[in-house]
């Protein structure tokens, strides 16, 4: 039964009052006699505005001072290195002069091994510098930070790119991965702390910065973006950042100041300045501008509630108030819809002030007269580096209070009841909370509505309690969606867990197929006669082995390489004196040679699943482990992962993962290049009947079909 079958109606007058909820879903509603704010593009959270050159995307890949530059970095002990790019030299500071010293780049493996060609990013872990070299040939140079001896050269396996590897920015985490980022191919490789290169994330772009937050999330800039792409340890895209407030507390503190320019040492060692990207002391530069505006206005135009000589009830605020910021509310009401310059004229006295909201208190009641339209102003207050984010915004209205069970006296006039409802608004508060849960309990019970952790801290992981009901563990890498449909499902897939209609719906739950998708439409290449495209169907997915076999049978078979004839050498069993060779036959000890043949691949089957859900050693594990929860013991499974592209004798099953496409277009004149690609225009083939061999039969003339001779 639907869930909706338990719900209550949706609250309204005369027992519950409605809402207005105002965020980034409904819109902000925001009026043309706002100043200096925005809406975040993160998150779609309303704040001060951001003032020009204050994002994260600066030219010296400090992801706005959350880091050093992309060309300095801090070493485990507090050492500061700098690389110089222009003469290639790699640089220490020395807190005692104040000033950087070059370090010796020869000797080594080899004559010029530790010459750096054309330096990109420096990087500290552990014992160890590492610089990368474009070169040619691209390379990671690791030196030891006591003697500056080189320690070894890493470089991607041979053939694993499409073009030669152009190794520019470079960051480690703190179990001393590597990522190293490549624009020629925009890639980011990765390398463990071995040195041993293990995989290379596609689709990043022209990186030019990479940094590695406390959490192990990957950051990366791809010039002229507007955001930084924020990435997991796999390499899959979390979000796109946009501000630096939002992922300032996923840093550790940066002793590396500076303005994207130049950086100011004065943090990091007492009597230092300001030097220059080389490593040159420079005179202080211009203080930096603040990032955020200082203070902003939102006035929103008029909000109806559709009740004549409505009392606004209260506010509800979601919020995040950073220290020394705030926010103040004030209502409007009317009768009638304003015009929104009349509004602009009226005094700040005819605004009515909202009771102060903080981070403990997030509601407050609405103090304005009755009127039917109202309108919110919210003044937003920062300190320059700070903003304040107002998240979701609920107005609620008409007030409706506990007053109409108390006798009429406690309301005979405006005063006494105003006072009245204000007071005991404090404890209707409270009774509709425990209202609200025990209406809304009926959406724990519905896997579509369960909240669900998926590693949120202090969120109630009722869907991972609804699946131990009956039985389910979730997988800890599937995402959300995919256990909600799992869970939906699991009373239908249960009455044929183990057999091939479960397997197969399981595998198509786990890969977002169930769901009836429209009919593809007709290619751009096809032929204007060509008829139109079949609705869309699941693909088969599972190969069982016993559909494959190669038999012959009497009256419906033909000798050839696809035929095995019925014999011994089916399942290759020992025989003395007749096969009996190691390696060849095999020592069975139940005696069924007769039906040897049947039990030959007659419990096996093969997964067909798109590469794309096997990217990973994480997301195969996943798939495998869920394939094996639903495979019977006795069955043997093999899971083969498609990629797109047919290959006889490793990858090709008619059915399962072969695609043949559609006619290609002819050749046109000045808009075509010869080569493998082109074909020449078929025409339009008329309709000629019969033909020998396809649909012709010897000793009757089928309809239609002529015998011509030719002349001479």
């Amino acid at each position: 039964m639907s869930t909706a079958a338990y719900l209550r109606a949706p609250p309204a007058p005369p027992d519950d009052p409605k809402w207005m909820q105002i965020c980034a879903l409904t819109g902000w509603r925001i009026s043309a006699l706002s100043k200096a704010i925005e809406v975040a593009p993160a998150d779609g959270a309303l704040m001060l505005k951001q003032l020009a050159g204050s994002a994260l995307t600066d030219e010296a890949g400090t992801f706005g001072g959350l880091v050093p530059p992309s060309n300095a970095a801090l070493d485990p002990d507090g050492n500061l290195w700098l690389l110089e790019r222009t003469k290639g030299l790699l640089q220490r500071f020395d807190c005692c002069t104040k000033k950087f010293v070059a370090l010796p780049c020869t000797g080594g493996i080899g004559p010029g091994v530790r010459q750096l060609v054309d330096p990109g990013g420096v990087a500290a872990f552990g014992p160890n510098i590492l610089v990368t070299d474009q070169g040619p040939p691209g390379r990671v140079l690791v030196f030891a930070r006591e003697a500056m001896a080189l320690r070894a050269i890493w470089q991607p396996p041979a053939g694993a790119l499409a073009n030669p590897w152009l190794p520019a920015a470079i960051a480690c985490d703190a179990h001393g991965r590597t990522y190293v980022a490549d624009p020629a191919n925009g890639a980011i490789h990765v390398f463990d702390r071995s040195g041993v290169w293990r995989e290379a994330w596609s689709g990043f772009g022209a990186v030019s910065a990479i940094a590695v937050d406390k959490f192990g999330r990957v950051y990366t800039l791809v010039p002229g973006d507007k955001g930084v792409l924020l990435s997991d340890r796999n390499g899959d895209e979390i979000e796109r950042v946009y501000e630096i407030g939002s992922v300032a507390r996923c840093f550790a503190a940066n002793p590396i100041a500076g303005n994207g320019t130049a950086i100011n040492l004065a943090p990091f060692c007492d009597g230092a300045g300001w030097y220059d990207l080389d490593g040159g002391a420079i005179k202080p530069p211009v203080p930096t501008p603040p990032i955020f505006a200082a203070k902003g206005t939102w006035i929103t135009p008029a909000l109806d509630s559709a009740i004549a000589g409505c009392t606004w009830h209260r506010l509800v605020l979601d919020a995040r108030l950073p220290q020394r910021t705030g926010v103040v509310f004030s209502t409007y009401t009317s009768e009638i819809d304003l015009p929104m310059a009349m509004i602009q004229t009226l005094p700040d006295s005819s605004w009515t002030a909202i009771p102060a909201i903080s981070k403990d208190r997030d509601e407050a009641l609405i103090l304005s007269e009755p009127g039917r339209y109202l309108w919110l102003r919210a003044e937003l207050t920062g300190r320059g580096q700070e903003t304040p984010r107002l998240c979701e915004i609920k107005l609620e209205y008409p007030r409706i209070t506990l007053r109409r069970y108390l006798p009429a006296a406690f309301g005979s006039d405006p005063v006494s009841s105003d006072f009245t409802d204000r007071l005991l608004a404090i404890f209707d508060s409270g009774f509709r909370s425990v209202e609200r849960k025990i209406d809304d309990q009926a959406y724990l019970f519905d896997a579509r509505s369960a909240p669900s952790a998926a590693g949120r801290a202090g969120v109630p992981d009722m869907l991972s309690w609804l699946a131990s009901w009956i039985g389910i563990a979730f997988d800890s890498t599937w995402p959300v969606p995919r256990r909600r449909r799992f869970l939906r499902a699991a009373a239908h897939l249960y009455r044929c867990r183990g057999t091939f209609a479960g397997l197969r719906g399981m595998l198509l739950l786990y890969l977002g197929l169930d769901e009836p998708r429209p009919p593809s439409r007709r290619a751009a290449c096809a032929r204007p006669c060509a008829p139109a495209p079949h609705k869309w169907r699941p693909p088969t997915l599972i190969l069982e082995h016993w559909r494959i076999r190669r038999w012959l049978f009497l009256g419906g078979s033909r000798l050839g390489d696809a035929a095995v004839l019925w014999g011994n050498s089916i399942m290759g069993r020992t025989q003395l004196d007749v096969n009996a060779q190691i390696g060849i036959t095999r020592l069975d000890e139940t005696r069924d040679p007769e039906r040897d043949p049947f039990h030959s691949t007659a419990y096996a089957y093969t997964a067909f699943v798109p590469a794309r859900f096997g990217r990973t050693a994480r997301e195969r594990n996943a798939l495998q482990r869920t394939l094996d929860a639903e495979t019977p013991a006795y069955v043997q499974s093999t899971l083969r992962f498609v990629q797109p592209r047919m290959r006889i004798g490793i990858q090709a099953s008619i059915g399962f993962d072969s695609v043949v496409g559609c006619w290609p277009m002819g050749v046109t004149l000045d808009q075509a290049q010869l080569g493998k690609a082109t074909v020449l225009s078929p025409g339009e083939r008329p309709d000629t009947g019969p033909r020998l061999g396809q649909t012709s039969r010897l000793g009757a003339a089928p309809r239609g079909m002529e015998i011509r001779r030719s002349r001479r």
